[in-house]
């Protein structure tokens, strides 16, 4: 391609340098939040402020122990994370298909951090196959500070 000096030719120089400069940081713009980090925004008053996350998951039968692997991979490199307090797989006593995950975090940019991991992307892709549905999250915040 060749440019010839004048108007228009800086105009087209200008406008694809533009594009090129931009296009990025649109895209970046274009993706979507991690609806965890949705659900918790939406309940936490104070994003600068501690919060738990409480997460119930039911696992298929038989996938018990693979759930358990998967976890213990990921929560060894989630409790090194900044912005982690607490990061626990917990197993019901009473229905051997139920898991609590109960997650202490100092803020909600540090769960942010968190669920931009190599470790917790790794883990969220594989919970579809180990569950009989969705996780079900409950955000927790301190009652008597």
């Amino acid at each position: 391609m060749t440019v010839r000096s004048g108007v228009p030719g800086a105009c087209l120089l200008a406008w694809m340098l533009a594009v090129l400069l931009f296009l990025p940081a649109a895209a970046a713009a274009e993706e979507k939040e991690n609806p965890i980090l949705t659900f918790v925004k939406s309940k936490v008053k104070d994003s600068d402020k501690p919060f738990t996350l409480l997460i119930a998951l039911k696992v298929k039968e038989g996938e018990e122990k693979k759930l358990e692997e998967a976890f213990a991979r990921a929560a060894k490199a989630t409790r090194k994370e900044k912005g982690c307090l607490t990061y626990d797989l917990n197993h019901d006593t009473g229905d051997a298909s139920r898991y609590l995950v109960y997650e202490r975090w100092k803020s909600v940019d540090a769960l942010k951090a968190h669920l931009e991991s190599e470790h917790i992307k790794a883990l969220l892709a594989a919970l579809p196959e180990l569950l009989t549905g969705a996780p079900e999250p409950r955000v927790l915040i301190p009652a008597a500070e």
